[in-house]
């Protein structure tokens, strides 16, 4: 009975130590967001520079190709090393795989307002908490550069037409005009 009565009492102790509080510190919730914006601006700044390059040395078909195989790669190696599951979705996704779960389709539509109302795109974004996980969103307008291959698909080459057909047959992101939403970056990071 004393061997039982120890280790139920060790074993209290020991999940009692794994507790966390249901509401994570706000310092904490803070941190997790600049580690998501940081995370963004990384991911941002690493594939306008291989979309760049692309664009210069291979032309609009071969930023396809960085956009669709490049883009998830560095997502996943800025993951690797912060901790942050950052991607890019929109309302209107080339990759089915990218597509926007309610609550981010929601945001966008939300930025899309707040746009209309006046705000500044650089000025906004979004986070929710669920349980101990922050959910973060930021809205990507459409820059020049992305216009070659969002922008009005009159416009577009014929080679760059067979290239977004090829890696994207459900491609229903063009028709952009510059400073219009995009999409967005969306983010998750445990906050401990």
């Amino acid at each position: 009975m004393k061997i039982g009565h120890h280790f139920g009492v060790a074993l209290l102790a020991a999940l009692a130590g794994c507790v966390t509080p249901a509401t994570p510190d706000p310092k904490e919730v803070a941190a997790a967001i600049q580690k998501s914006n940081a995370a963004a601006d990384l991911l941002f700044q690493r594939l306008s520079g291989e979309l760049a390059s692309a664009l210069t040395n291979g032309g609009p078909a071969a930023a396809v190709a960085i956009c669709k195989n490049r883009a998830p790669a560095i997502a996943a190696e800025i993951e690797t090393a912060s901790g942050v599951d950052i991607e890019r979705t929109a309302l209107r996704v080339r990759s089915p795989a990218n597509a926007p779960d309610d609550w981010e389709m929601a945001t966008m539509r939300s930025f899309i307002a707040r746009r209309d109302a006046g705000e500044e795109w650089a000025e906004m974004s979004a986070t929710r908490i669920e349980g101990r996980e922050l959910n973060w969103m930021r809205p990507i307008p459409l820059g020049g550069m992305c216009a070659t291959c969002h922008g009005d698909p009159a416009s577009f080459t014929q080679e760059t037409r067979l290239a977004l057909r090829e890696a994207y047959p459900d491609d229903q992101a063009t028709g952009f005009k510059p400073g219009e939403l995009r999409g967005a970056f969306t983010a998750r990071v445990q906050v401990p």
